[in-house]
């Protein structure tokens, strides 16, 4: 069969082609028919599998981050620790109720020790924040300027916090006066998570 007899060819009279043309004629419509059912077969299992295969690879990114930080998880775990004991040490440093007056007592024993005069301790109102309640007391002592600085020293080595926020000093006869604002706080503990 050469182009001629191809060309030649009735369409209207497929019975009447040469066997090759029909063998040929009918798997060229075999060929396209399966080709068009399993297209639209197929079609819906295709783009399922490219739905799922970008699943896998969010999946896959996931499961590398999750493992990467399971990898880390020792390290932090250790951190954690650490920083739980640097938090129960620093906790221990601000006095409890029990404390305070100790905490008073320890002011005044100070002023006397450094020959201050102790004029008064007043406590002023506190200030509750979210873990810690601030308790400022306004001091007032009196004597010569080095009394006045190894108190507030000896103030700033205390073994609970206790912060000198402010303070003014003033002359008053032969000495100084100062007058300041400590704070010490306290810890919430039932309001801490």
């Amino acid at each position: 069969m050469n182009w001629q007899q191809v060309n030649e060819l009735d369409f209207d009279n497929i019975g009447q082609w040469p066997r090759a043309a029909k063998v040929i004629a009918i798997l060229l419509v075999c060929a396209l028919l399966a080709g068009a059912v399993g297209y639209f077969f197929i079609k819906d299992s295709l783009a399922r599998l490219d739905r799922t295969r970008a699943q896998e690879q969010q999946l896959r990114a996931a499961f590398e981050e999750k493992a990467r930080q399971a990898a880390g998880l020792p390290a932090y775990q250790e951190q954690l620790a650490a920083l739980q004991k640097q938090l129960e040490t620093q906790l221990r440093k601000l006095p409890n109720s029990l404390e305070i007056a100790g905490l008073l007592d320890d002011i005044s024993f100070i002023a006397t020790d450094n020959g201050l005069h102790l004029e008064r301790i007043n406590w002023e109102p506190e200030k509750r924040g979210e873990f810690s309640t601030e308790l400022p007391m306004r001091i007032v002592v009196s004597g010569d300027y080095h009394q006045l600085g190894h108190f507030v020293a000896d103030v700033a080595a205390l073994p609970r916090i206790v912060i000198i926020d402010s303070f003014t000093l003033s002359r008053s006869g032969g000495g100084l006066n100062m007058s300041m604002l400590a704070k010490t706080y306290k810890y919430n503990k039932a309001e801490a998570p």
